[in-house]
């Protein structure tokens, strides 16, 4: 069985030869500019570069799938907000919102023809023509409506309306969410094979369960709605009290943090008769950033035997993620697999 179609099926819920072993949020390191002698603005705004860098995380780690783009923040560009990055970093610096309130919140009508759009149009092309011999993932990558809000909105201002009066806020998400269906639509014509759905910013921490149904997930729901590839969806941090709306949003996958345990998961995706793959959940900075391979390939290990469907980080890999710490993901996978057929 080829790469893509073993993410695929696993994610379908159909027998795959082993599980795969991808990233969904995108992965760009510090090392991974060096070796493509580039630089965050270069890589993220040439499309030769983008392709190049996305390109490399499969040659140097073997992730069974190149995401795109490489910015998290990239949807801000098309309305014409671009973050800085701090000085030996490739964290943003967030300085003024592009809006002071939601309701001021207005998209062009020509959103995804600004911006890193066209760049990751061309990017994706070259990649086909790179990658698709090797039959590797193409996996489109989009900030969910909320996160874009909170992109564009102060993050404050947003978390005190969310206390009181959030009228504005569904305004707000309507009127970005139609964007991103048609996001949605632009990535499936460019032919990616999956659709990541990055939230970060719905974490239980900022948005309790209650409010996620009644505000978020109808958002999301019209998103995996829109989708003719298999979706997945991505909520950072200690999502433990939100497992069951976030699995019932129906995406093929659901990417878990270190904190959600996958066999917990795995016990509520089972009560409520989900079919949704579970990914992730290797700690990005405990076990990916500060350990050596060999643990990294034990905590692998663990992530296999409660049965996660697809491994891969529990977040965005830290930008000095040494490559050889991600690569031995995938080396535990196959390690593990050697014994089962022993």
């Amino acid at each position: 069985m080829n790469m893509k179609d073993n993410l695929i099926n696993a994610l379908n819920g159909k027998d795959c030869e082993k599980t795969p072993v991808t990233a969904f949020p995108s992965v760009l390191t510090t090392e991974l500019l060096s070796k493509a002698n580039t630089n965050f603005n270069e890589a993220c705004h040439d499309a030769e570069k983008m392709a190049e860098v996305a390109g490399l995380v499969y040659e140097y780690t073997q992730l069974e799938g190149i995401t795109v783009p490489l910015d998290l923040w990239f949807e801000s560009e098309s309305v014409g907000h671009f973050f800085k990055r701090q000085e030996g970093s490739l964290a943003p610096v967030i300085s003024k919102s592009p809006f002071d309130m939601p309701e001021d919140v207005e998209l062009p009508d020509d959103f995804i023809n600004l911006g890193q759009f066209p760049v990751i149009e061309k990017a994706v092309e070259i990649i086909h023509e790179r990658y698709d011999d090797k039959d590797v993932p193409i996996i489109g990558e989009i900030t969910s409506a909320f996160t874009l809000l909170t992109d564009l909105v102060d993050l404050g201002k947003i978390i005190k309306m969310l206390n009181s009066d959030y009228f504005d806020i569904e305004d707000a998400l309507e009127e970005i969410n139609s964007k991103l269906v048609e996001e949605v639509k632009f990535y499936q014509d460019i032919g990616v094979d999956c659709i990541v759905v990055n939230d970060p910013s719905s974490t239980t921490n900022i948005v309790k369960p209650n409010l996620f149904v009644d505000l978020i997930q109808p958002y999301l729901v019209e998103l995996s709605d829109s989708m003719d590839v298999p979706g997945v969806l991505h909520i950072c941090g200690d999502t433990n009290p939100n497992i069951e709306n976030m699995l019932s949003c129906g995406y093929e996958g659901l990417s878990i943090s270190q904190e959600v345990d996958i066999s917990y998961t795995r016990e509520i995706k089972e009560k409520i008769g989900s079919k949704t793959a579970i990914c992730g959940n290797l700690a990005i900075g405990e076990t990916l950033l500060m350990k050596n391979e060999e643990q990294i390939k034990e905590e692998s290990a663990k992530c296999l035997d409660k049965m996660v469907d697809v491994l891969g980080p529990g977040c965005n890999i830290a930008y000095e993620t040494p490559l050889n710490n991600i690569k031995a993901m995938v080396d535990a996978r196959d390690e593990y697999f050697e014994k089962i057929e022993q």
